[in-house]
């Protein structure tokens, strides 16, 4: 207890606190030494490949940390019960730390470390699906069934990487596993922009059709089941590319309904925007890679560092000041991290069409990282300090 009440108490209060935080640290650190591998001759001290090492690293180390912290918070709201804080919530980040040194060289000891990161995700799922499960919950069990997909994806990641299957097969668990994290951008954007348009912008009416938002979630997975039969049947990427196409047209519709183009003046709200429509670009031009229109690595640099990246970015700047009682407003120097993490997606996307890689590599590692920089200097204090309504935290 002493390490609650003396050290940094409130970091454990929920938690955003130390997963946004962790997070922020890892896109700095991660795409840090990713570059300095790739560009630099820096010897990788991993045991695996360096892009399977990156590619599973930003999306189970930064992008997981991200959602963790995001369901707990947000789960306490559509639950009204508290899931998860103090003891239990360090723990959990203890296991998501250990976890970040699995792959290093260590032998015997990087093999406990992943086990030990597997428990921190089936320690999310005992918290959540019991939460998500109970009556009056049901439109929120898509969340815990979501993310026991993922946990399975981490897990078949993982054996391949430790030769259990077959290790070329890891990049393909790896891009389901983004896949399912578009989903998670899918699902939760429906539910937060157009109410955080319709409150934020005078004279908006931000239209939800029903039937679109439904289709649109289950599309979402059908879109995964065709993308993970692709691997062993490549006759059907016709099929694929026509589905990822018109997937994006379906999104499309989705986000203009949402009128964001009323919210260009309010950059925190903005940005979230602004992420989804790179994930709509992402289908479309996920859809072209199919048909060898275009680059594979660009296509996916659309989902991974636009749609995800972006959107993670826009949420860890709004939900840190929402849940600590602080104006939901962007600071200056946020808003040149939204526009440096905007232009670190068009650097890693459209240089390499050009032919330019190492230039695109170099420019977007640095864009990328002064964004999460720039979000460490302004919300580090932020994050470790009580709410300054002076609300207590949420208790059961």
């Amino acid at each position: 207890m002493i390490l609650f009440r003396r050290f940094l108490p409130h970091l454990w209060s929920m938690a955003f606190r130390p997963f946004f935080l962790a997070s922020a640290i890892h896109a700095v650190a991660s795409i840090l030494l990713w570059i300095l591998i790739l560009l630099f001759g820096f010897t990788s001290p991993f045991s695996v490949g360096g892009v399977q090492i990156h590619s599973y690293e930003m999306v189970f180390g930064f992008a997981r940390a991200t959602i963790i912290g995001f369901l707990f918070t947000a789960g306490q709201y559509w639950t009204k019960t508290v899931l998860i804080k103090e003891k239990q919530l360090f723990f959990m980040f203890l296991l998501w730390l250990v976890g970040r040194v699995g792959f290093l060289s260590f032998g015997y000891i990087g093999t406990v470390a992943i086990v030990l990161d597997m428990f921190c995700d089936l320690m999310v799922l005992y918290h959540l699906i019991p939460a998500l499960f109970k009556e009056g919950q049901e439109r929120n069990r898509i969340i815990a069934i979501t993310y026991f997909i993922f946990f399975l994806l981490h897990v078949l990641t993982a054996i391949s990487f430790l030769n259990v299957l077959p290790v070329f097969w890891s990049l393909h668990f790896v891009h389901l596993s983004i896949f399912l994290v578009l989903i998670f951008v899918i699902i939760i954007a429906g539910r937060i922009l157009p109410f955080f348009t319709s409150v934020a912008v005078p004279n908006s009416n931000p239209n939800k059709v029903q039937a679109l938002e439904n289709t649109i979630q289950y599309l979402g997975f059908l879109f995964l089941f065709i993308e993970s039969l692709l691997y062993w049947t490549p006759d059907i990427k016709p099929l694929a590319a026509s589905f990822s196409i018109l997937f994006g047209i379906a999104n499309l519709v989705r986000w203009k309904m949402w009128e964001p183009w009323k919210s260009r003046s309010i950059p925190i709200l903005w940005i979230l925007h602004l992420s989804y429509f790179w994930l709509v670009l992402g289908f479309f031009a996920y859809g072209f890679s199919h048909l060898e229109i275009m680059q594979v690595s660009s296509a996916l640099h659309i989902f991974t560092t636009g749609g995800i990246g972006v959107f993670i970015y826009g949420m860890i700047t709004r939900v840190s000041l929402g849940h600590t009682g602080r104006p939901i407003r962007a600071s200056k120097l946020i808003i040149v991290g939204y526009i440096s993490i905007n232009l670190a997606v068009l650097a890693r996307v459209f240089f390499p069409l050009i032919n330019l890689n190492r230039e695109g590599y170099l420019l977007s590692a640095i864009f990328w990282i002064l964004s999460f920089a720039l979000f460490l200097m302004q919300y580090t204090n932020i994050l470790i300090q009580p709410r300054v309504d002076f609300r207590s935290e949420p208790r059961n």
